[in-house]
């Protein structure tokens, strides 16, 4: 995954295509996008991906963390739970409401902690091949 540097993007005013509110567009998103929409609009509709695509949406970076884990949990259980429950219903039919929360609140907790250690494996990664182009180039 690459981080990309937004402190020296060039942002134009436009008007939310749903509210008509102003709001903040990168430049090099406005030939991409077809419409723009605010964050306001964003949390209020919860549209789909299917809705937001060829959208911009006006993600506060201070909100970005938050707003990305919830769309990528909400993504991840709509793929998986009913693999999960096509796999597993009768032995989850069978057990106790606790033990049966229980069950799921290891499962993803063990999903989240696993997404962290491979993300920062990743982010190490970068970083050593990064030095190492960078003492290449020092050379």
């Amino acid at each position: 995954m690459e981080l990309k540097d937004f402190s020296n993007i060039k942002s134009i005013k436009v008007n939310c295509s749903f509210c008509g509110n102003e709001m903040e567009c990168p430049e090099d998103m406005l030939e991409k996008s077809k419409k723009h929409m605010c964050y306001k609009c964003f949390i209020t509709n919860e549209p789909s991906d299917e809705e937001v695509k060829g959208v911009h949406v006006d993600i506060p970076m201070d909100k970005m963390p938050q707003t990305v884990a919830s769309g990528m949990a909400d993504e991840m259980v709509d793929e998986t739970f009913p693999r999960l429950w096509h796999e597993r219903k009768n032995e989850l039919r069978d057990i106790s409401k606790k033990d049966l929360a229980r069950e799921m609140f290891g499962a993803g907790v063990y999903l989240g902690v696993r997404a962290f250690m491979e993300s920062m494996g990743q982010i190490e990664e970068d970083g050593q091949a990064t030095k190492s182009d960078n003492e290449k180039s020092k050379k």
